[in-house]
């Protein structure tokens, strides 16, 4: 916020979204507990994108107040919603709204997150001891968004679909040609003889010695009897 009260718009943070289906973000205007507001366009019209913050998204109470501030306003006929998810449990809902200045979709905006905080509530008594503080307010950046899967172009000019037929073809074309010539490369190879098998190696061993003959023993204490000539 600048000086004078009029909206500083701010570069987008490394977890903020960098669009929201059709609505491409510019800039950050404010970032509150309740959530995150954008400067945005929407098919050449300047918008301010409303989206919940990742406390306030998972938490049921918080979510419900939004949708309900969402819905009060659209039937009252005082906000016009250009674009918007607010059924998708997966994510965080948020509306993109018509802003003539940043200031003026800053103020709407406002509007529709006091709610999630309770800030639109009056005080009862003179405000003493700790500010309230929701439960989620530490989880404070964007909530849960999603871009993909990304829209497919429902219309092709002529020029556009020539452009995609040609490609494909030369694609086709390349991928057939290396196939062709992957095939006459190996068509044109020798056959691999086999690895000749190892023979066995003979092995120089000398033979076994011949067993000894067993002598007769001779009988102990009897003489010898000397040969008769």
């Amino acid at each position: 916020m600048s000086s004078d009260g009029r909206p500083c718009l701010s570069a987008l943070a490394k977890a903020d979204p960098p669009r929201l289906g059709a609505v491409t973000l510019l800039g950050r205007l404010e970032a509150t507990d309740a959530g995150v507001v954008y400067a945005g366009d929407f098919e050449g019209e300047p918008v301010a994108a409303v989206l919940l913050s990742q406390g306030a998204e998972l938490d049921s109470y918080g979510r419900a107040r939004f949708l309900e501030a969402v819905d009060d306003q659209v039937h009252s006929g005082a906000l016009a919603v250009l674009a918007s998810q607010l059924d998708d449990e997966a994510i965080s809902p948020w509306v993109a709204l018509p802003a003539a200045t940043w200031q003026a979709g800053l103020a709407v905006s406002r509007g529709l997150l006091a709610p999630v905080t309770l800030e639109h509530l009056p005080s009862v008594a003179s405000a003493r001891g700790p500010l309230f503080r929701p439960h989620w307010a530490a989880s404070s950046g964007p909530g849960r968004w999603r871009i993909w899967p990304l829209p497919w172009p429902a219309i092709f000019s002529s020029v556009s679909r020539w452009t995609h037929l040609v490609s494909f073809g030369v694609v086709v074309a390349l991928a057939a040609l290396a196939l062709l010539i992957a095939v006459k490369i190996f068509e044109t190879q020798p056959p691999v003889p086999p690895p000749p098998q190892p023979q066995p190696q003979p092995t120089n061993q000398p033979p076994p010695p011949p067993d000894p003959t067993p002598r007769d023993p001779m009988p102990s204490g009897e003489p010898t009897v000397p040969p008769i000539v």
